[in-house]
């Protein structure tokens, strides 16, 4: 990886986000993973909606980009409000593997401690024949645990929820 930077993302970064979104995301995921086709960040339109000033977004989440020689090559979302305070993350797919997706995730774990976070938490999936999507082995690499808990869903596969001690 080149030296990229992470700052908070604008309005104008909609369209690369949702560029990423739908470039990283395949069928497979789709399918098998309960990833959703249609969700947030794959419409400019849904996406400017819900915008609301600087990098957040109306329901309080923070849009961050990871951006080298001026393009947007991932985003991560976080919030301080749920459960899941890595609501997504996504590197653009030919950007993976370079470790933008593990400064992405250090970049929010410093932001989360100097809010005073001492936990932070993500989810991830798993199909119906119990076997994680390609995000898992990332979670656990960047150190967040695994309780064994699995949630289901309507969709026919479970919620991982990860967890990481900040301290």
């Amino acid at each position: 990886m080149l030296a990229s930077k992470i700052r908070p993302a604008t309005i104008s970064d909609i369209p690369s986000i949702v560029e990423i979104r739908l470039g990283a995301v395949t069928e497979e995921d789709i399918s098998e993973f309960g990833v959703p086709e249609d969700n947030l960040y794959s419409s400019i339109t849904k996406l400017k909606e819900i915008w609301n000033f600087g990098n957040r977004l109306k329901d309080g989440f923070e849009v961050f980009v990871s951006e080298e020689q001026g393009k947007v090559i991932g985003f991560i979302v976080f919030t301080m409000k749920r459960d899941d305070n890595i609501d997504n993350i996504v590197v653009a797919k030919d950007e993976q593997g370079k470790g933008v997706g593990r400064a992405l995730v250090e970049f929010v774990e410093e932001l989360a401690k100097s809010r005073g976070f001492s936990v932070l938490k993500t989810d991830t999936t798993e199909n119906a024949e119990g076997v994680p999507w390609r995000a898992y082995g990332f979670w656990r690499k960047m150190g967040y645990e695994d309780k064994g808990v699995r949630l289901s869903t309507e969709y026919g596969f479970k919620v991982i929820p990860l967890t990481k001690n900040l301290e």
